[in-house]
């Protein structure tokens, strides 16, 4: 796969996830979509969207099978919460809290992966970080915390991730020159 190629995945990712955490936030206030539903048309969208995407760059990727596992994850995440009233909320919390650290760990391949390619990889670093601190938070308040909470959490996530990998194209792309 050719860096240009490679570049444009990390674009089209970046402005999902920048739509998807900004719809996910912003929407359920201004209109009627509720966020429940928000939650699970974004779990549903990225969660395939990774799946796919790991798919496709399996030869320039070392770590595509973990992208599978947790665009799964996110996608059997918002499949459940269409069924919230048949299923657990603490299933759907847990698998949330499973998502950050699994997401964490992916992040860390990724930058490791990527820091001879991208500019500004370290910031990808910070990312896993955070998503592993979040992670722990979700699993360890599991029992008092709340399905909003994890929705407002991912949001945050998907806004942030997509800040990171559009500013890390940005870098790679227009300051090599």
């Amino acid at each position: 796969m050719t860096e240009n190629r490679f570049l444009s995945f990390v674009l089209t990712e970046s402005i999902l996830l920048l739509c998807l955490g900004l719809g996910m936030l912003i929407l359920p206030k201004v209109s009627m979509v509720s966020f429940g539903f928000m939650m699970c048309l974004s779990f549903i969208i990225y969660g395939g969207y990774k799946v796919i995407c790991a798919i496709l760059t399996k030869n320039f990727s070392r770590h595509y099978i973990l992208d599978i596992i947790v665009g799964l994850i996110l996608f059997l995440d918002g499949v459940l919460l269409i069924g919230t009233p048949i299923f657990d909320v603490m299933l759907i919390i847990g698998l949330g809290g499973v998502y950050f650290v699994l997401k964490s760990i992916s992040s860390s391949a990724f930058t490791v992966q990527t820091r001879k390619t991208l500019n500004f990889w370290w910031m990808c670093l910070f990312l896993a970080v955070l998503e592993l601190l979040l992670g722990i938070i979700v699993i360890i308040i599991l029992p008092s915390a709340a399905l909003w909470l994890i929705g407002v959490l991912v949001g945050l996530d998907f806004i942030l991730s997509g800040m990171v990998y559009m500013n890390m194209y940005i870098s790679t792309k227009y300051m090599q020159g």
